[in-house]
């Protein structure tokens, strides 16, 4: 694995297996595919990756505020310490991968795929899993969900338990089988119109 630091590079000239730090990292011309590639702190000047796929990639640091990866594929992938802010992931498919120590308040994953992913410590204030379907599992572990939207969502394998939910939409029918935790389940009843007293 080479290590290309501190350079402008083209997204069609990333070469798979390389760790890209501090680069700057220019438009692409042709569909966007790209497969083992580790990037640290680089800047995208592209910010339109609809339709795009990435297998086994790595992102530390990296900023991707408001960019479209609407219809996009990512594999194996990992986000850490990374800028998600308003970042639309409307029909994607993410499988295997997690997002850690991250921001993406007013992220868009309505309609996405989520199978076997992981978020971790990350801020999703205001964020739309609307009509979203989950296979194996979707972990939440230590987010913050205030005012998500979850509505026309299934549940059934989705991991609240150490989350911030407060005020969090979601369609009653459709809550079956998720996991919370004992003052989460407050929080359902009282939205679920229960009047639950001493």
């Amino acid at each position: 694995m080479a290590t290309i630091t501190d350079k402008t590079v083209a997204l069609d000239d990333l070469e798979p297996g390389n760790h890209y730090v501090n680069c700057d990292l220019t438009y692409s011309n042709q569909d966007i595919r790209m497969e083992e590639i580790s990037f640290d702190k680089c800047h995208f000047q592209q910010t339109d990756f609809k339709a795009s796929e990435w297998m086994d990639c790595t992102f530390q640091g990296c900023q991707f505020l408001n960019c479209q990866f609407r219809q996009s594929y990512l594999y194996r992938c990992a986000f850490k310490g990374c800028q998600l802010l308003g970042s639309d992931f409307t029909g994607a498919r993410l499988k295997d991968t997690t997002i850690v120590d991250s921001r993406a308040d007013y992220a868009n994953f309505a309609e996405a795929v989520f199978t076997g992913v992981t978020l971790t410590d990350t801020r999703l204030l205001e964020a739309s899993f609307q009509m979203m379907t989950v296979k194996r599992s979707l972990n939440f572990n230590r987010c913050d969900l205030t005012r998500a939207d979850f509505t026309e969502s299934r549940l059934k394998l989705v991991d609240l338990r150490s989350s911030n939910i407060d005020a969090l939409a979601f369609t009653p029918g459709l809550v079956r089988g998720c996991k919370i935790d004992p003052l989460q389940a407050v929080t359902f009843a009282a939205a679920l119109g229960l009047d639950i007293q001493d």
